[in-house]
């Protein structure tokens, strides 16, 4: 890196005789002139987002995405389709393995994947068009890296809202993914879905001691809460 060198002025007498002299101070680093390099991907859709509104400690921003619909090539995984109606999840749990989604947005502070949450635009006819893309047989899964019953889709509703779109197709196989009691509020919606197509709905329940849950999951809903789903 180069560097700048700073000099003060200073009058000295040497045998009566006056004489100017440059003491050196600092040395500074000049700065890169270097240019930024361009955001692309989802890091530029990222950057593209609308500011929504503040809750505790968290920011809710728009994600303005080309496609709701994701493939999944990992030979592993059940399912060859994924939706994630959010980006980033409030539960804050300590274990979540989809941190590092956050990385892709240049976001690589430990908190901003469950401060900074990106919420999806145009879910629905979205949807409607990236389904012209499954083949019979092939499963979608739906809250694979987010709780797609976050605290945040009590504002912003994309879950519920894709699947009112599911609703009006038939012959999928499709598989929810959640660890919060939101998901009775749209039992009626998933039970329309259900009657067309196959459906599942994974219930996730680390433990049932509270207090342990509130250091692995510190906003996720109590133990307690997670059963109700189970009996209704």
């Amino acid at each position: 890196m180069k560097r700048i060198d700073i000099y003060c002025p200073i009058t000295i007498t040497f045998d009566g005789e006056q004489k100017a002299k440059l003491l050196p101070m600092a040395s500074l680093p000049l700065l890169s002139d270097e240019t930024p390099k361009p955001l692309v991907g989802i890091a530029r859709l990222a950057a593209q987002g609308e500011f929504l509104q503040p809750g505790h400690d968290i920011e809710f921003f728009t994600l303005p995405v080309r496609s709701l619909l994701n493939r999944c090539d990992v030979p592993r995984m059940p399912f060859a389709w994924t939706i994630n109606p959010y980006r980033g999840c409030e539960f804050a749990c300590k274990y979540c393995y989809s941190r590092y989604t956050h990385e892709f947005m240049e976001l690589r502070q430990g908190v901003d994947f469950e401060r900074k949450i990106y919420v999806k635009q145009h879910a629905a006819w979205m949807l409607r068009r990236d389904l012209k893309r499954v083949k019979p047989g092939e499963e979608i899964a739906i809250g694979t890296a987010t709780d797609p019953y976050q605290p945040a889709e009590r504002r912003y509703g994309v879950t519920r809202t894709i699947l009112e779109e599911l609703a009006r197709h038939h012959g999928h196989d499709l598989g929810i993914v959640t660890k919060s009691n939101l998901v009775l509020r749209d039992i009626d919606v998933l039970r329309e879905i259900s009657r067309h197509n196959q459906l599942f709905v994974n219930l996730t329940i680390t433990t049932l001691n509270t207090d342990l849950a509130r250091i692995l999951e510190p906003r996720a809903p109590r133990p307690t809460c997670a059963w109700k789903p189970c009996a209704s």
